[in-house]
């Protein structure tokens, strides 16, 4: 079975009283878009009134667009948000980066509430992002992200914008998508999977806990196996919403994140190998044959699944290194 998640968790889950609920209502979803250098400087508007990107000094509707869509509970100035966009505005000058701010649907109880306004907020960003898109927005050149709970925004977006309006989403990423609620697939929610855009890659950091179990996407990354404990976490978090990762028990799901925001500032830390299982690529004698870029990096023509080692804190990445678990190198130290 599947880790068993903390009471603490349950009554979020369940609304038995932690966190309020702020809003069921559309109007409240923000479009903030980064016309700066840093994650400082932004500019919102309403989801509904989309069509003001085009206004924006510095925003082009000809370069590349990347959507990012938050989790459960957070905020606009979450640390995952400001990291990864950071790490666009310093990396890829010429980027359109976008905040799907949805925060006020993604508080409440994760179950009554957040899990279940994922489609209701992917169906009016279907909508605006059509309206764009028909404007002159390249679809070609758009990218959407979620991380957790957003991956399924992310998902029901894209759905929306192929079976609706007939533009398929060439990538979407989906960083650790949330677990709890939509798998199996339609027990309550319909999950982000390989059919939403024309490629779909996954990094799994908690599979089994707060993230998906099993494959989901085109490529499926399964970093250090893709289950909790990550290297450099805590195995007991003694504080449950602390931005303090050393002190969270969310550190192995925000490894997901982590992991993406470094490959935009290095696109070739994170290569990893085709394998069955993580036994498999740990007794693979050639890693290299097939391998693909976790992450930034990640080619279209990647399919099934890709496994790969990491540091326990940052730089994460190993390059090279991280297709050669410490066992086969010591191995090979040997016989030399």
């Amino acid at each position: 079975m599947f880790r068993a998640v903390t009471d603490s968790w349950k009554r979020y889950w369940w609304g038995t009283g932690i966190l309020p609920d702020r809003s069921n209502r559309i109007e409240d979803i923000y479009l903030r878009y980064y016309n700066g250098k840093t994650a400082d400087d932004y500019v919102d508007i309403p989801l509904s009134q989309a069509s003001q990107l085009f206004e924006i000094q510095g925003f082009d509707k000809d370069s590349p667009t990347v959507l990012y869509i938050h989790g459960f509970i957070e905020v606009a100035q979450q640390q995952s948000i400001r990291v990864t966009v950071n790490a666009y505005l310093q990396a890829r000058p010429g980027t359109n980066v976008i905040l799907l701010d949805w925060s006020n649907m993604a508080h409440g109880s994760y179950l009554v509430n957040a899990a279940r306004n994922t489609k209701k907020v992917g169906s009016a960003a279907a909508e605006q992002l059509n309206r764009l898109m028909d404007s002159g927005l390249l679809l070609e050149k758009f990218h959407v992200i979620g991380h957790s709970l957003g991956s399924h925004v992310a998902g029901y977006a894209a759905r929306e914008l192929k079976n609706k309006y007939n533009k398929v989403v060439k990538r979407l990423t989906a960083l650790d998508p949330a677990f709890p609620a939509f798998y199996p697939d339609g027990v309550v929610m319909e999950h982000v999977n390989a059919k939403d855009a024309e490629f779909v890659d996954v990094i799994h950091t908690d599979a089994g806990g707060y993230g998906a179990p099993v494959r989901t996407g085109t490529a499926d990354f399964w970093p250090n196996g893709g289950k909790s404990i990550q290297p450099g976490c805590p195995r007991f978090a003694p504080i449950p919403l602390s931005d303090d990762s050393k002190c969270s028990h969310l550190c192995s799901h925000w490894r997901s994140w982590q992991f993406y925001a470094e490959s935009v500032l290095n696109p070739e830390a994170f290569p990893a190998s085709p394998a069955e299982s993580y036994n498999k690529f740990r007794e693979n004698p050639n890693p290299e044959s097939g391998m693909a870029y976790m992450g930034f990096k990640c080619d279209s023509s990647a399919k099934g699944s890709y496994y790969l080692t990491t540091n326990g804190q940052t730089p994460f990445g190993k390059g090279m290194d991280g297709l050669y678990p410490k066992s086969k190198k010591k191995n090979s130290m040997k016989k030399n």
